[in-house]
């Protein structure tokens, strides 16, 4: 109701829950967000420390047709590189490289920390812990199987913030 003196009514908080709690299930049930999206949203809790920094993809030869072109032999059987890069909180710019090679239904890691150094490692992938590997004092670590499908990697090293790679598909 209007009232001259003060304004349009507004219903309290909740009031409009019971009429809106059929609508949600509705429209949970005829169209439900995609199970990948769910479980990324799930994942990015990961990152809800404030001094995790993100690290972009910047090569990934899957992608780069020229150079695929220039390796011989089949395209299934040639490893996979991918870079992540952030630049550093010091202006030393942070990266990882990491060669992924495998069938079927796992992958092996090879990576390299630039600047090299020991750090900890964990990779993650939707529905699944996190699983820590260390990298040596060169910063090489290798992860003998992850499974195909979305991963991320975190490496955290002493007195520094810990950086997240983004989101990959491993095929």
């Amino acid at each position: 109701m209007d009232d001259e003196h003060t304004g349009p009514q507004t219903p309290a908080p909740g009031a409009d829950d019971r009429l809106l709690a059929p609508l949600g299930e509705l429209i949970r049930t005829a169209d439900p967000p995609p199970a990948t999206a769910v479980e990324l949203a799930k994942q990015s809790f990961g990152l809800r420390q404030v001094d995790t920094e993100l690290a972009a993809l910047v090569a990934d030869s899957a992608l780069d047709p020229v150079g695929s072109a220039v390796r011989a032999g089949e395209q299934g059987t040639l490893p996979r590189l991918l870079t992540f890069e952030v630049e550093g909180t010091d202006d030393t710019p942070q990266a990882v490289e990491v060669e992924v090679s495998g069938s079927g239904r796992y992958r092996r890691l090879l990576g390299q920390l630039h600047p090299p150094g020991a750090a900890r490692i964990e990779v993650r992938q939707p529905g699944g812990d996190a699983a820590p590997v260390d990298a040596d004092d060169q910063g090489r670590f290798v992860v003998a199987a992850v499974a195909v499908g979305l991963m991320r990697l975190t490496w955290h090293r002493p007195g520094r913030s810990a950086i997240a790679t983004a989101w990959v598909r491993l095929d």
